[in-house]
């Protein structure tokens, strides 16, 4: 007999910021990613402290990964894991028409910066939110995760 597989247990998402600048907004996207159900925060080429604004403190709760550049974050992304760039532009899938992937690690560009082309064309979808302007960090990746966990739980 075979055995039946539970498909949520096979899906799992992570989220984190290339080069962040603002430090507290960094907090306050871990708490969500943390409230939201994240299975692990990240930062790439950049530094990081726990901040007053991550009250659940989810570096203890959950992985958080640092890596020095964005070569060793896509070397080391979990395996079937497909990466998620948000980004303002034409080669990006509206959020309103965007299947999430089972397996995710979403990445948001810094706000005054965004991905860097090089970065987001290795990207293996480039997702973009309502608006002619970028959002708070934090804001976003808030976004992001709730439309998330919306269109996953209604399959």
């Amino acid at each position: 007999m075979k055995k039946q597989w539970e498909l949520t247990k096979e899906q799992f998402f992570g989220i984190g910021v290339y080069q962040p600048k603002t430090e507290h907004n960094i907090g306050t996207l871990w708490r969500s990613a943390y409230i939201l159900g994240a299975s692990f925060i990240f930062i790439i080429d950049g530094k990081y402290k726990p901040q007053t604004s991550d009250t659940q403190k989810t570096w203890s709760k959950i992985p958080f990964y640092r890596y020095r550049d964005f070569d060793h974050f896509y070397d080391s992304l979990p395996y079937s894991t497909q990466l998620v760039g948000l980004e303002l532009s034409d080669n990006s899938t509206a959020i309103r028409t965007f299947a999430h992937p089972s397996r995710a690690a979403y990445l948001l560009g810094a706000e005054d910066n965004g991905l860097p082309q090089k970065v987001a064309e290795r990207c293996h979808h480039l997702l973009q939110l309502p608006g002619e302007q970028s959002l708070n960090v934090a804001v976003s990746g808030s976004i992001v995760m709730y439309d998330r966990i919306q269109k996953r739980t209604e399959t």
